[in-house]
């Protein structure tokens, strides 16, 4: 695993322009144009290779050089197609301006947050700031074009893009030209004029050209920079003037062919076998090249060179690395592979092991795979950590790596195998995923596989049923908690995986003290690799055990270190910061603050619904939202919101989440009986009663579903007069809430059981249950418990108001009396009796019959017939007797209405 450490290190001379050399032309009314590139905000050049991009742009940039602008530069590469590993580059381009330098801000994010981070570091600098991105085409892909495009979006009005490509890319600039913010330079404008072409070609030494050989030059190559740039530096070596300008003839690739042969061979002999050899290297340094060309004066040699202008650019000013035209190099490449290809191999395998040995995994696997060496391709991987690569932000090296291997050299490696599956994880091919990772286990047990390899297997194992969020036994929890104890305490990556992988399965399945430890070792690991953003999720896992704990100040003080971390190194509104304003809200909401609620969800929701997020931060945000929505009186938005939930949980599959948001939906029809028929139906639909069963099993597939499904069906009973059923139910969860140590559960069971002992009489355990809650929840400023419960909580919060308890239960329940009588009373259900409904209803508890009704009130006796079904109906019942008795329970019609024939 020597490869893994050096993973993450970012080269600087990517965020460096290549200098500018003293003897190219200066192009003065090229520079002028790009100067407008400060009133738009975003300015394309594209052209071909070799019209002078780069050279231009270094041009440019040093006018700024001491000004109060941030302008910042990247040079991309193929690797760089990854919107994360980009993400970190521009974050490191633009700190490195003015700043210390040190790990950017966005350093293991995903690339979402990290534009975030990007976006609000910008905002915070009040200097006008440029972003220099050179050769995009080289990392052009779907991802990092959307990802631009959002950049140049939501950047800062300060801010201006410039791009450099030889593709026009899709960056959204048709509307940013509509609104005058879109400068563009052609191949035609990078042209060189006939003056600059002319002063160019007059530099040769000796004789200049005549105007009529300038004129045939620039017509050939139609001004083309690199093509004269080549005549010049082959006018220099003393070509013969005439036979050279009649010969190159031709355009593109034939020209640049002919004249950088031109250029080759007018070199001594043992210099054009370094030439043709470094390049090979994407940046030539002088230990490469002793090791390439095996030589030991591999710095002098590029000293000489560049003297020379054999198109070398220096990568900075101490000039100790170079790279060549990319022109010039192509044709290099090529001429030494049709050469002796067996040659150029063997010097790409050389600099991949080398590169390799170095622990530069990106450099070793480009030369793997262009010496087409599947064995050390795929040992390259493996040095380099394989599946590991993939979560430091190397998604797309490894699927360039994999994508040169067969299935069946990929498949004869376990390492390969797992770096394969967790691209097809981060690709949302989880079928597929699955399916190699249960044959990869099968195979693992029936050979001697090693306990290193098995880690590595379980690891991945945790991380691909975290993706498809599935449960886990608290046999599997217990073996992964031994499993910690034997891993090497300096793999801080697997140790914080397996930790926080151990720590949501137990918060999941309920085991919150269990919970915590691995949450803080999770946090203790991520430190030690110096990743905030990782740990910033630790943070968030333990604000959710402390919630449930009952904890609810704790957890707020928990979210509070988190958010002003956030802020500080991501931003204000930064993906982090909408997972933390998810849990914050529901806190808030607890505490029956639903305003402040409402305005972080206002802006996070909708954030979140457009990144990644999981079950929890969604749950939090949704049901949040739902429940403030229905006490507002809209239960139509509430549901509005709980489909959108449904159709996240769709599409990402997460299955739980779906479960939790019907059962979110019939908890708001329960909480007004009036929609109890309704509410009785949609239980039916979604199967509550399997769901509520699960409570009793040791590891349910999913805790929390099992747990909103009982707490559904006891308030279903306690509305139905099935008073002894709900408490049989609430007494085996009260013990299982207190074994686990979950205080917030206990506070609705014993509200829930105080309801169910005063209907069936017993006063003394009502009063035991409801106290208990109070005591819970008023130390801990939570309300909502009470409020969503009203049904069930007016008349024990009457009883203790009565009992003159002590000062400080006495202020909390004075505080909830008022809270309750000043809370806006739920609108009139749909289905809610009207004036005949609830005429008839009174006649039948008198012991009328249909008739007697029909002539009471003066309707057909078929009309009275089809309106007391719409009433069953409506209250949940089938028969005369239940509807009486249901009706009288829910103060629809008063006890003395009751008549004999009622019974």
């Amino acid at each position: 695993m020597g490869g893994v450490a050096a993973i993450d290190e970012l080269i600087p001379t990517k965020v460096a322009p290549p200098l500018w050399m003293g003897d190219q032309i200066r192009r003065d009314a090229l520079l002028d144009r790009l100067d407008g590139a400060l009133g738009r905000r975003l300015t394309l050049i594209h052209a071909p290779a070799g019209y002078g991009k780069t050279s231009l742009l270094a041009q440019w940039r040093r006018r700024f050089k001491g000004s109060d602008r941030l302008v910042a530069w990247l040079t991309l590469e193929r690797d760089d197609a990854d919107a994360k590993r980009l993400a970190q580059y521009i974050s490191y381009a633009i700190s490195g301006e003015g700043e210390e330098e040190g790990e950017p801000a966005s350093s293991g994010m995903p690339a979402r947050a990290a534009l975030s981070a990007i976006i609000n570091r910008l905002a915070r600098d009040p200097r006008q700031a440029v972003l220099i991105l050179d050769d995009l085409h080289c990392a052009e892909s779907v991802e990092v074009l959307d990802f631009l495009q959002s950049l140049i979006r939501l950047a800062p009005r300060n801010c201006h893009f410039i791009i450099a490509s030889r593709d026009y890319p899709r960056l959204g600039q048709a509307m940013l030209a509509a609104e005058g913010q879109l400068l563009e330079l052609s191949a035609e404008d990078l042209k060189f004029s006939s003056p600059e072409a002319e002063e160019m070609l007059a530099r040769a030494e000796g004789m200049p050209l005549g105007d009529d050989d300038v004129r045939s030059l620039i017509e050939r190559t139609e001004g083309w920079p690199i093509a004269l740039q080549l005549t010049l530096f082959s006018l220099k070596r003393g070509i013969d003037r005439s036979s050279f300008v009649g010969g190159a003839g031709g355009s593109g690739s034939e020209l640049a062919g002919y004249l950088s042969e031109q250029v080759l061979m007018s070199l001594p002999e043992d210099v054009q076998e370094v030439v043709l050899r470094t390049s090979l290297l994407g940046q030539v340094t002088g230990e490469a090249l002793n090791l390439i060309c095996d030589r030991q004066d591999g710095g002098l040699l590029l000293e000489r060179l560049e003297q020379q202008g054999v198109l070398l650019t220096p990568l900075s000013p101490a000039r100790d690395a170079w790279r060549y035209h990319q022109l010039f190099a192509e044709y290099l490449r090529q001429r030494l592979a049709r050469r002796d290809i067996g040659q150029y191999r063997m010097l790409h395998q050389r600099l991949a092991l080398w590169f390799d040995a170095r622990g530069e995994t990106a450099e070793a696997i480009s030369h793997a795979i262009e010496a087409e060496d599947p064995a050390l391709l795929a040992g390259v991987l493996e040095d380099a950590g394989g599946w590991r690569l993939i979560p430091q932000g190397q998604l797309n090296l490894v699927e360039r790596g994999l994508a040169r291997l067969s299935a069946a050299e990929i498949d004869a490696s376990p390492a390969l195998v797992l770096a394969r599956l967790y691209l097809d994880m981060k690709c949302g091919r989880m079928d597929a995923a699955r399916l190699a990772y249960d044959r990869q286990v099968a195979r693992s047990e029936q050979e001697d596989t090693s306990p290193d390899l098995w880690t590595e297997i379980r690891v991945v194992g945790d991380i691909l049923a975290e993706y498809e969020n599935q449960p886990m036994a608290l046999e599997d929890l217990l073996a992964r908690e031994a499993l910690l104890r034997t891993l090497p305490a300096d793999d801080h990556l697997i140790l914080a995986n397996v930790s926080e992988s151990l720590a949501s399965k137990y918060y999941e399945g309920g085991w919150l003290e269990r919970a915590m430890e691995p949450t803080l070792t999770a946090r203790a690991h991520y430190q030690a690799m110096g990743s905030p953003y990782s740990e910033l999720f630790t943070r968030f896992h333990e604000a959710r055990i402390r919630e449930a704990q009952g904890r609810l100040k704790d957890a707020v003080t928990v979210l509070a270190v988190a958010r002003g971390e956030i802020e500080a190194d991501f931003g204000a509104r930064s993906d982090l910061a909408a997972n933390c304003a998810a849990f914050e809200a529901e806190l808030l909401y607890e505490q029956d603050r639903a305003g402040e609620a409402n305005a972080l969800l206002e802006w996070a929701l909708p954030h979140m619904e457009q990144s990644d997020g999981w079950v929890d931060v969604y749950a939090a945000a949704y049901f949040t939202a739902a429940h403030s929505a229905a006490d507002e009186g809209s239960l139509d938005a509430a549901r509005a919101l709980l489909a959108r939930a449904r159709g996240v949980a769709q599409r990402r599959r997460l299955r739980q989440l779906e479960l939790l948001a019907e059962l979110c939906e019939l908890e708001l029809l329960l909480r007004d009986p009036v929609s109890l028929g309704e509410a009785r139906a949609f239980a039916a639909t979604i199967g509550l009663d399997a769901q509520a069963d699960a409570m009793a099993e040791e590891s349910p597939i999913y805790r929390p579903v099992a747990v909103a499904a009982a707490i559904c069906r006891v308030r279903l009973q306690l509305f139905t007069g099935a008073h002894h059923s709900a408490l049989d139910e609430l007494v085996v969860m009260s013990r299982w809430a207190r074994q686990h140590g979950a205080g917030r559960l206990l506070i609705d069971l014993n509200l829930l059981k105080a309801e169910g002992y005063r209907a069936i009489g017993e006063a003394g355990k009502a009063q035991a249950c409801f106290d208990e809650a109070v005591g819970t929840a008023m130390f801990q400023g939570i309300v909502r418990p009470f409020l969503n419960a009203r049904a069930f909580v007016q008349p024990a919060l009457e009883e203790a108001l009565a009992a003159t308890p002590d000062r400080f239960r006495a202020q909390f329940l004075k505080t909830l009396s008022k809270t309750m009588g000043s809370a806006r009373a739920p609108a009139p259900a749909p289905d809610a009796l009207n004036d005949a409904e609830a005429a008839i209803l009174r006649h039948l508890s008198q012991g009328y019959s249909n008739k007697e009704i029909a002539r009471l009130i003066g309707m057909s006796p078929d009309t009275v017939k089809y309106r007391l079904k719409a009433v069953f109906r409506k209250i949940g019942v089938n028969k005369r007797r239940d509807a009486v008795r249901v009706s009288h329970e829910r103060g629809l019609i008063d006890g003395g209405d009751m008549g004999s024939g009622a019974l």
